[in-house]
């Protein structure tokens, strides 16, 4: 009867394996599923195979990027030829070489006698060795986690002369689920069709540690009813593990160790006893596991980060486009406004708007809490009021109905100060002041006046009532209103900018024009905390009455 030919391959590590051509198609490629896997980012994840065709062998390309070779020529189907030397396109460190057996010299029986027993269990730790070592050149290429998880059990199940293998991982109630498994052949196994030994996988569970089980064997434990009804003879279990780092000022730690999930193998027939270097090859491929596992996560982490940091930049586009221009002027006054946020969205914002006949509404508030929802609830109140004040309500009708839309529609912790007020034509200023911080009105010869009243926040009553004030407006004065990110911004020192330091700023800008003093004032702030990140947005209004 014919023998069935080999293929001889020396890896890029100089390690030697043979591979029987049992199979009527014998893939190549760099998928784990291939029979044959060569770990070069080069070659194709389906490279090719070789094809048994009425006895004879053929070396097929399957739509390779690089191309196959036979003695160096390339072909797309070529019959194969006893010592034939196959190539894989950027993959010249691999030898690959096909061989007929029964043209092979054949070595006295003597000879081999006398080499086999010296030399069967180095090269059984050789071949050993050389898996793992594959399994770790496996995260330089491009598998995916899967891939890799699948080239992992596959490596355990061959260390440990197992038939199937699994991994199996807690879940967020720290129940086992089920990962990969994988079979002798190379192949994946159903969830449904994969029953394990439950005592076994409890008692690495309990230990922390690998478990072996042969069927001739004494055990610590009880072997459930489970290995005789699936008739198993050898299992073997390690446990998954994640490792916490700490670091302090002089070194870097290890915490304990977490329990995270098993890899579970076993076999019908009885194995030889594991060696303490494949014992300990098994163990560092879960180890090898675990880390793939935590790389998964922490890539999870990362993209749910970097989406969430789209989503933010996105709300701020739409809050800063929601934001009027920054300047406005006409023949009455000149008006200037700035928001720094301290996150990228803030909770701060301000509005100008025009009414007919010329009157000017300007608003200024400050959303309690920060970030998205803040300023969600910001836009939800810059809509109320435009639409308000267009509908030709006072500024005191305009925020009663803006808190009771607040009370009605937010959560119970979150509230807005704020300060509006119209500006007539003739300088007649009507003002509401929920609670915001007083704004500052310095007049044109430097008396200080603070616009401020006893009305409540908005949104924490719904029987909150809130009144007009008027004041007079003349050529020369200066309003100011601010959020208390300014006057609360501080240094390192821990000492607070403050409302005396923020008045005399004003005394002494009452000359210049609303925009002059709306950036000499955010100057000095950011000068005054030298680049200290700030807990508050900090947003200045400055109108300048001509």
């Amino acid at each position: 009867m014919q023998n069935t030919p080999l293929l001889k391959v020396i890896d890029q590590f100089g390690v030697k394996r043979t591979f029987p051509l049992s199979k009527s198609e014998f893939t190549i490629g760099r998928r784990v599923e291939n029979d044959l896997q060569v770990m070069s980012n080069s070659v194709s994840r389906y490279h090719g195979a070789i094809v048994r065709e009425q006895g004879d062998y053929y070396l097929v390309d399957k739509g390779s990027k690089t191309g196959l070779f036979i003695n160096n020529e390339k072909v797309e189907r070529g019959v194969l030829h006893h010592l034939d030397r196959i190539r894989l396109g950027g993959a010249d460190d691999y030898d690959i070489q096909f061989i007929v057996p029964e043209y092979e010299a054949p070595r006295s029986s003597g000879d081999a006698l006398s080499g086999i027993h010296s030399a069967i269990n180095a090269a059984e730790e050789l071949k050993n060795l050389a898996r793992y070592v594959e399994v770790n050149q496996a995260f330089k290429f491009s598998l995916s986690p899967e891939d890799v998880l699948r080239l992992i059990v596959d490596a355990a199940v061959e260390l440990g002369s197992a038939e199937r293998g699994v991994i199996l991982l807690k879940n967020k109630t720290g129940e086992l689920e089920f990962k990969v498994a994988r079979d002798g052949g190379k192949k994946d196994v159903p969830r449904k069709d994969f029953s394990l030994s439950t005592s076994a996988v409890k008692e690495v569970l309990r230990k922390n540690k690998t478990v072996v089980v042969n069927e001739d064997d004494h055990h610590s434990f009880e072997v459930g009813h489970s290995v005789a009804f699936l008739k198993l003879r050898t299992i073997i279990c390690v446990p998954l593990h994640r490792f916490q780092m700490r670091a302090n000022m002089e070194m870097t730690s290890m915490l304990q160790q977490e329990l995270i999930g098993v890899l579970y193998l076993h076999s019908s027939k009885v194995t030889a006893g594991l060696s303490y270097s494949s014992r300990s090859l098994l163990e560092s491929l879960a180890f090898e596991a675990s880390k793939c596992l935590e790389n998964v996560r922490l890539m999870h982490e990362e993209q749910e980060k970097q989406k969430l940091e789209r989503e933010i930049e996105l709300a701020r586009d739409v809050q800063v486009a929601l934001l009027p221009a920054g300047f406005i002027e006409s023949n009455l006054y000149e008006l200037a406004a700035e928001s720094i946020p301290c996150r990228h969205v803030g909770g701060d914002f301000y509005d100008f708007m025009t009414l007919p006949g010329g009157r000017l509404v300007l608003t200024l508030a400050d959303v309690s809490g920060k970030g998205i929802s803040a300023a969600l609830l910001a836009s939800l109140a810059q809509g109320v009021i435009d639409a308000q004040f267009l509908a030709g309500h006072s500024p005191a009708e305009v925020l009663g109905n803006l808190n009771r839309v607040i009370v009605n529609r937010s959560d119970a912790n979150r509230f807005i100060t704020m300060f509006s007020a119209v500006l007539d034509t003739d300088g007649t200023f009507n003002w509401v002041n929920a609670g915001h911080n007083p704004p500052m009105l310095v007049r044109d010869g430097g008396e200080i006046e603070l616009l401020t009243t006893g009305s409540l926040i908005l949104g924490a009553f719904d029987f909150a009532g809130y009144d007009d004030s008027h004041i007079k407006l003349n050529s020369g004065d200066v309003f100011f209103s601010f959020s208390d990110g300014v006057t609360e911004a501080v240094n390192s020192h821990g000492e607070l900018f403050g409302e005396d330091r923020l008045l005399a700023l004003l005394k002494s800008s009452v000359k210049q024009t609303a925009n002059e003093i709306k950036d000499r004032v955010l100057k000095e702030v950011l000068s005054f905390t030298r680049g200290l990140p700030q807990g508050d947005d900090i947003t200045v209004v400055a109108l300048k009455v001509k």
